[in-house]
């Protein structure tokens, strides 16, 4: 007999690519609880309107392509085709980063992507977004997450098929393996 079941995944950390992570499961049929550890960034009102942009190969544009958002990020991105060179005393020069004229690697805003693959993320009834939620324990035999609301103090406990970390530097999953 063959199971049925919709297997449920946590990913921790609603970055990049836990947000993509997201989305591309809930293509797939999984059910997706996100638990991030920062406030919402789309309700963030601490923007400084500074923006750190991200280089977005061919890769990350074939991932984006794979989820539907290729054609909308690609609008807002800027073609690099070099780095420019400052050498002390004398004139600034591009370095290609390839020999081929129209080779070029694109510039996006790392937020703007970030808050993109969220709402898409947000959009899919198969995943659920936790934001403000410190999870600071995990079991990844048994699948199981704790933590705590860094708003209400309210204790968080949860169990999937699988825990994907995508939490970044400090990562809580990977001092668990």
């Amino acid at each position: 007999m063959k199971n049925n079941k919709k297997k449920k995944v946590i990913i921790v950390g609603a970055g990049l690519c836990g947000s993509l992570l997201a989305v591309r499961l809930a293509q797939r049929g999984y059910e997706v609880v996100v638990y991030e550890k920062r406030s919402d960034m789309r309700n963030d009102s601490n923007d400084s309107g500074r923006s750190i942009n991200l280089a977005l190969s061919n890769r990350g544009l074939m991932a984006l392509d794979r989820v539907g958002l290729r054609k909308t990020v690609i609008q807002d991105c800027i073609p690099m085709k070099g780095r420019l060179i400052h050498p002390l005393g004398g004139e600034t020069f591009l370095s290609p980063y390839s020999g081929r004229e129209d080779d070029y690697i694109n510039s996006v805003s790392r937020a703007g992507l970030n808050i993109l693959l969220l709402n898409e993320a947000e959009f899919r009834d198969e995943v659920t977004l936790h934001f403000n939620a410190r999870i600071e324990n995990v079991d990844l035999e048994k699948g199981i997450v704790k933590g705590s609301d860094a708003v209400d103090g309210k204790k968080i406990e949860d169990t999937a098929d699988l825990v994907v970390g995508t939490d970044g530097a400090g990562s809580v999953v990977r001092r668990s393996m």
